[in-house]
């Protein structure tokens, strides 16, 4: 319990960051995704010691695959839009952010996540096209949207667990 808690405090505060860096310069710096990385796979490690159920060695393998999964995903969708609009609908940072969570969600919450922030992201920029705020095909920052998805799953889940 104490470190699912501990766990909890430490992803919200990185996604803070993280969502803070990428409002005020559209980028994510790479080490704070390294972070994230570590942390996650500390914590998967720190969570099969905990439970003997738990195969660590699986774990890591399966949410590593997860995450390339996701990588191609969004990658792909980021490829397509770039072919048919001419622009970059989704950053590299944004998609390694959002592969990055599989580690610590796995690959259904991944989806999940996803849903939500393209679900906040739709609703805001729908806002901001009606409201006059936004032009045609005006980028504005990801990682606050995923940063809400991945939080909001992780606690979707560990509501379940308990």
């Amino acid at each position: 319990m104490a470190i699912i808690i501990s766990f909890s405090f430490i992803l919200l505060y990185i996604l803070t960051i993280i969502s803070k860096e990428d409002i005020n310069t559209m980028l994510i710096s790479e080490n704070k995704l390294i972070l994230l990385a570590i942390l996650g796979i500390l914590y998967l490690i720190l969570l099969g010691s905990s439970n003997e159920k738990i195969d660590i060695k699986n774990l890591i393998i399966n949410n590593s695959f997860s995450m390339i999964i996701i990588f191609v995903l969004m990658y792909s969708i980021s490829y397509i839009s770039y072919k048919i609009f001419g622009i970059n609908s989704l950053g590299m940072g944004d998609i390694k952010l959002s592969s990055i969570s599989t580690i610590w969600l796995g690959i259904e919450l991944s989806f999940l996540s996803l849903c939500i922030s393209f679900l906040l992201s739709a609703i805001y920029s729908l806002n901001g096209k009606l409201t006059k705020k936004f032009t045609p095909f005006q980028q504005y920052p990801f990682a606050p949207f995923l940063s809400i998805g991945i939080f909001c799953s992780w606690i979707i889940d560990k509501i379940q667990t308990f």
